[in-house]
């Protein structure tokens, strides 16, 4: 040991004897006294014995001030050390927090987290298990476990949210020219295939908007029109869904549109 431990050492005995003598001797003094009633005695003794030892740890602070303040900045490092080395896994335990406070998604789920998406079909305290799904909404086969640190910086969009129906939309691009006959006829295609469950659709859709104090969204298939360079223009055809289905309506959309005559 140093010169400086064993001098706080003997400092500290001395400090600890000094008060020790010093609390025997009060406590004696008054129990000696004849109090008018024996709590005043007890009180007396109490507080004497919480000075002593409030005098007692302000002493051996200052005793081993320096000593504590190595200790705390060696702590600190270490502190500092132990975050950097497990840095990930504590963005994925908060990813996972994150997830759970905000519920904002379950098992079953269709997501996009930063470009990545698919079906949710497990999560841990680490990470998170989808089924990749491609282009056509189809699932390409390919599972992809996702660290929780993503839910950290990336937006999640989920596409289903629990429910049975959701408003779906897809674009295609035509010459100017032909517009007018494929906004009709992909209009009457939507509208054919929505009609056995557009007003179930609608009734979900009112309950969702009153529950979150909305608007109700237009429900109807309806499509947009916009600009998409000089020569064409971009129709957006939307129409309700049930979730799983929404894939296959666009597709027989589409093919029923591309096989119509012009």
């Amino acid at each position: 040991m140093s010169d400086d431990t064993i001098r706080s050492l003997i400092t500290s005995g001395v400090l600890l004897a000094g008060l020790l003598a010093v609390r025997w001797a009060a406590v004696r003094w008054v129990r000696r006294q004849d109090w008018a009633s024996p709590q005043i005695g007890r009180r007396w003794i109490v507080q004497i014995r919480n000075a002593v030892f409030i005098l007692m740890a302000i002493g051996l602070v200052f005793i081993w001030a320096e000593e504590l303040r190595t200790a705390a900045i060696s702590l600190v490092a270490l502190g500092a050390a132990f975050v950097l080395a497990t840095k990930e896994l504590i963005m994925c335990v908060s990813g996972a927090l994150v997830r759970t406070s905000s519920h904002s998604f379950t098992v079953g789920d269709r997501i996009d987290v930063g470009g990545i998406r698919g079906d949710v079909i497990d999560h841990t305290l680490l990470a998170t298990t989808m089924l990749e799904v491609g282009a056509g909404h189809a699932r390409s086969g390919r599972t992809i476990t996702i660290p929780n640190s993503m839910f950290l910086t990336q937006p999640v969009i989920n596409e289903t949210s629990g429910h049975d129906y959701v408003l779906h939309n897809f674009t295609v691009v035509v010459p100017r020219s032909e517009w007018p006959t494929a906004e009709a006829t992909l209009l009457r295609e939507a509208s054919e295939r929505t009609a056995d469950y557009l007003e179930e659709a609608r009734e979900q859709m009112e309950r969702r908007a009153k529950l979150h104090s909305l608007d109700l969204p237009s429900v109807d298939p309806i499509v947009v029109m916009e600009s998409s360079g000089s020569a064409d223009v971009a129709l957006t055809v939307r129409f309700p869904s049930p979730f799983h289905e929404k894939g296959r309506l666009e597709q027989e959309i589409m093919r029923s549109w591309l096989g119509a005559p012009l």
